[in-house]
C-alpha cells in the first residue's frame, strides 16, 4: 500500500478541506463566532478556545483541554511552575512559601504564606483548606485523579499554615504533584460545602481571576482578583469563547477579534493564519509533547487476543500522521515521550517491540489469530478535527487488512463522558499532556488499579493489568536515585509493549496564536521551547493587551 498524499477528513482531502476553508468560508464563519469575540472591551484579553462548550470547572473533575486553561486561571496550588517552564528545577512557591520532606522520602511538609484570599470573600486560604482539597481528590468518587493521590495516607495540620502529608510509600518527587496543575490545585471548603453542585461550574478558587459569568456554548467571563497574594492583575477581564470551527477561530484571529487562539494541528494553516493576521503574531509550539496513542480494550472481542493487537498494531503507518500533521507530529515507538524523563528512545527497543508498518504481517497475525478474512469492530469517536483525523486515518490503514472499524462521532464532551463514565470505546484515543516524567502517564493509563472497570480507575481505556508492570513502576517511584528510577521505568514501559494494550503513535506539541500587541508577562526568546500544561499560555497578573 502507497502512503496516502492526501488524508481525508469527512469526505475532503486535506487540501480541499485548506483551500475551502482559507477561500470559500470567511464570509459565512463570523456567522458561527460567540458574540463576545466580536468587540473589543478596554484591558479585556480574548481567548478562542477549540470547544464547543464548557466540560466542568471544579479542578478535580476536569480533564478537558476546554476546561483546564481557565481552571488555571482561577486556581492555585502549593507549588507552581515558571510560565515557561514544566520540571522540578522549575517550581516556585505559590500557596506554600516553603517546604521540605524527610530524609526516607515518605513525609512531605508545606508551610503556607499568610494572608491569601479566596475569592469573593470566603475568607483566607487556610490549612485546613488544603486538608479538605488533598482529601476530596485521593478519596473523592468524583475525583478524576485517584490513583494519582492514593499514595497519601495522613494529612496533619498543626496549625493553620502547616500541612504534613504522610506517604504509604517514599517519593521523592512528589512536590510535583502539588503544583498547580488537576489535583494539585486547592479547593475552597467553605464554597465547595455552601455551593454544592454549583461549584462545579462557578468554582471559587485563590487564583488571579475569579469567576464572572457563563454564557452556554459561547463564553465564559473572568475577572481581575484585586486581592490576589501576588498583586492585582493588570487586566480586567479574560473571554474565553467557545469556537471550535477551525475556520471561525482563524476567521476571528485575523479579524484581530480574538487575541489568544488554540491553533490547528496543521501546518499549513498555522502558516495561512499568521501570513494573514496584521501586526506581528507569534505561533508558539508549546509542550510538554502530548502523547498519543491508541487504547484496545482487552474486554472486548476479539481485542483480548494478543494476536489481533499486535496486528493492529502493524496495520498502522505511523508515517501517515506525520504526512497529515507536519511538524506538530513525530512518531515513536513508546507510549512515554522521549523527551520526558523515563521515556523510551526509539533506539533503546527492540525491533520486535517497535511494531512497525508491516500489513502483511499484519495479516498473517490475523489469520494465526483466527480472523483470515478480517472482522468488523465500532467504537465512539470526538468530532475534534485532531481526534477524527487519527481515527479516520486509522480506520483507513484497517481497512487495508481487512478490519472494518466503524465509527460513532460525538462531541467532544460526549466523547469524553462516553469513554470515561459510560466506559464506551473498544478502541480509545489519547492526547495527553502531563508534567514530563514517566510516571504520571504510566499511573494514568497502565497501573491495575487505572483500569475504568475499577472503582478507583479512570484512564486505563484499555483494562490492562499486569502485576509485573505494577512492581516495575512501585520501584521506580520509592527510589531517590535516578538512575534506578531510569531502570524501573525502562522495565515496566518494556513490559507493556510486549502486552502491547496501547498502541504508541506518537507525540504533538500544541499550536496557541498570540496577536502581536499581547503581552504575557514574561518573555518568550525567539526559538525558545516553551512548555505550559494548561494547552494555553499561564496568564500573570503582569499578563496586559
Amino acid at each position: 500500500m502507497t502512503k496516502p498524499t492526501h488524508s481525508t477528513t469527512n469526505g475532503l482531502s486535506r487540501r480541499e478541506v485548506l483551500a475551502y476553508g482559507i477561500g470559500g468560508l470567511i464570509a459565512t464563519a463570523s456567522m458561527s463566532l460567540p458574540t463576545s469575540a466580536l468587540a473589543q472591551q478596554a484591558n479585556t484579553l480574548r481567548i478562542g478556545l477549540n470547544a464547543r462548550d464548557i466540560g466542568v470547572l471544579h479542578p478535580h473533575v476536569a480533564t478537558g483541554g476546554n476546561d483546564v486553561p481557565v481552571i488555571a486561571s482561577i486556581f492555585s496550588g502549593l507549588v507552581r511552575y515558571e510560565p515557561t517552564r514544566v520540571n522540578i528545577t522549575a517550581i516556585q512557591p505559590d500557596l506554600a512559601e516553603s517546604w521540605e520532606m524527610s530524609d526516607d522520602f515518605a513525609v512531605h511538609t508545606f508551610h503556607l504564606r499568610k494572608g491569601v484570599q479566596w475569592h469573593k470573600g470566603y475568607g483566607e486560604v487556610t490549612s485546613a483548606d488544603v486538608a479538605y482539597s488533598l482529601a476530596n481528590v485521593r478519596d473523592s468518587e468524583q475525583s478524576t485523579f485517584r490513583p494519582l493521590y492514593s499514595n497519601m495516607g495522613e494529612i496533619e495540620t498543626p496549625d493553620d499554615y502547616t500541612v504534613v502529608i504522610h506517604l504509604n510509600e517514599p517519593d521523592p518527587t512528589f512536590v510535583t504533584a502539588m503544583a498547580n496543575w488537576q489535583g494539585g490545585f486547592v479547593i475552597c471548603r467553605k464554597a465547595v460545602e455552601e455551593m454544592g453542585d454549583l461549584y462545579r461550574t462557578e468554582p471559587v478558587g485563590s487564583g488571579p481571576f475569579q469567576f464572572e459569568r457563563y454564557t452556554p456554548q459561547d463564553n465564559i467571563s473572568l475577572t481581575a482578583h484585586k486581592d490576589y497574594y501576588a498583586g492585582a492583575p493588570a487586566l480586567e477581564r479574560v473571554v474565553y469563547s467557545y469556537v471550535p470551527d477551525e475556520t471561525s477561530r482563524r476567521f476571528a484571529f485575523v479579524q484581530q477579534e480574538l487575541d489568544i487562539i488554540q491553533g490547528a494541528s496543521n501546518e499549513d494553516w498555522l502558516t495561512e493564519v499568521v501570513n494573514s493576521t496584521p501586526g506581528n503574531p507569534k505561533v508558539d509550539l508549546l509542550g510538554p509533547a502530548r502523547s498519543v496513542n491508541l487504547h484496545m480494550k482487552a474486554t472486548v472481542e476479539p481485542l483480548g487476543n494478543p494476536l489481533v493487537r499486535q496486528a493492529i498494531a502493524h496495520a498502522i503507518n505511523r508515517d501517515d500522521f506525520e504526512q497529515f500533521f507536519g511538524p506538530v507530529f513525530k512518531g515513536t515507538n513508546s507510549s512515554i515521550p522521549p523527551s520526558y524523563f523515563g521515556g523510551l528512545k526509539t533506539a533503546d527497543i527492540p525491533d520486535e517491540l517497535k511494531y512497525g508498518f508491516d500489513p502483511e504481517k499484519s495479516k498473517a497475525l490475523l489469520a494465526e489469530a483466527g480472523f483470515p478474512d478480517g472482522f468488523e469492530i465500532s467504537t465512539v469517536c470526538s468530532e475534534r478535527g485532531d481526534y477524527l483525523a487519527l481515527a479516520q486515518i486509522v480506520q483507513e490503514r484497517l481497512s487495508k487488512v481487512g478490519i472494518a472499524l466503524k465509527l460513532d462521532i460525538l462531541d467532544h464532551g460526549s466523547w469524553v463522558a462516553a469513554i470515561i463514565k459510560e466506559k464506551r470505546g473498544s478502541l480509545v484515543w489519547s492526547i495527553s499532556s502531563r508534567y514530563p516524567s514517566a510516571e504520571y502517564l504510566m499511573r494514568e493509563f497502565f497501573l491495575c488499579d487505572a483500569r475504568v472497570s475499577q472503582p478507583s480507575g479512570v484512564q486505563g481505556f484499555a483494562e490492562y493489568c499486569n502485576p509485573d508492570f505494577d512492581v516495575a513502576y512501585q520501584a521506580a517511584i520509592a527510589s531517590g536515585d535516578p538512575d534506578v528510577r531510569l531502570e524501573e521505568f525502562a522495565k515496566a514501559q518494556m513490559i507493556a509493549l510486549k502486552d502491547l494494550p496501547v498502541v504508541p503513535l506518537g507525540t504533538m506539541s500544541t499550536p496557541v496564536l498570540r496577536q502581536g500587541y499581547v503581552n504575557l508577562g514574561y518573555e518568550i526568546a525567539e526559538g525558545d521551547d516553551v512548555t505550559s500544561l494548561p494547552y494555553l499560555y499561564q496568564l500573570s497578573p503582569a499578563t496586559s493587551v
